[in-house]
C-alpha cells in the first residue's frame, strides 16, 4: 500500500503552526499571571521543542503497539484511544512547563492543572491546521 508522508517542509510548517499557537498560549499565560517573567518566544520554544522531542517517538510507539495488539485494523476507537493518551501526555507537558515558568510566584496547584488541561486542548486543536498544512506542503516523501 504505497503512500507518502510530509517531508522536511511539511514538518517545518507543522512546527511553525505549533510555535505560533504556543506564542499565543504564552501571551495568554502572561496575561493571566503577570508575574511570569519568561519571554513569550521562550515559552513557545520550550513547548514546541518538547513536542518535537516527545511527539514523533510517542506516535511511532503507540502506532506500533496498536498494530501489535490489533493487526490489520485501524478502527476509529483505536485512533481516539491513542489521541486520548496523547492528550494526557500533553497535559503533563504543559503542567511541567507552567510549573517551571511560574514556580517563583506560588501558583496554586489547582490553577496549574486547569491551565495545563486547557493547554492540552489547545495543543490538540493546533493539530488540525498543523496537519492540514503539513499534508499540502510540497516535498512529500513516498513510501511503500
Amino acid at each position: 500500500m504505497p503512500g507518502s508522508i510530509p517531508g522536511i517542509p511539511g514538518l517545518i510548517a507543522f512546527a511553525g503552526v505549533k510555535f505560533g499557537g504556543y506564542c499565543l498560549a504564552g501571551w495568554y499565560l502572561k496575561k493571566l499571571q503577570p508575574a511570569v517573567t519568561a519571554k513569550i518566544p521562550i515559552i513557545a520554544g520550550a513547548r514546541t521543542g518538547l513536542g518535537i522531542l516527545i511527539g514523533p517517538p510517542l506516535t511511532i510507539a503507540l502506532t506500533g503497539m496498536l498494530v501489535d495488539v490489533n493487526p490489520g485494523s485501524t478502527s476509529d476507537w483505536a485512533v481516539f484511544g491513542v489521541y486520548g493518551f496523547v492528550y494526557v501526555v500533553r497535559i503533563l507537558i504543559w503542567a511541567l512547563l507552567i510549573y517551571l515558568f511560574t514556580k517563583g510566584i506560588g501558583l496554586p496547584r489547582s490553577t496549574l492543572w486547569q491551565y495545563a488541561a486547557v493547554g492540552g486542548v489547545w495543543s490538540c486543536a493546533l493539530d488540525v491546521p498543523g496537519i492540514a498544512l503539513a499534508i499540502i506542503t510540497p516535498g512529500q516523501v513516498p513510501f511503500c
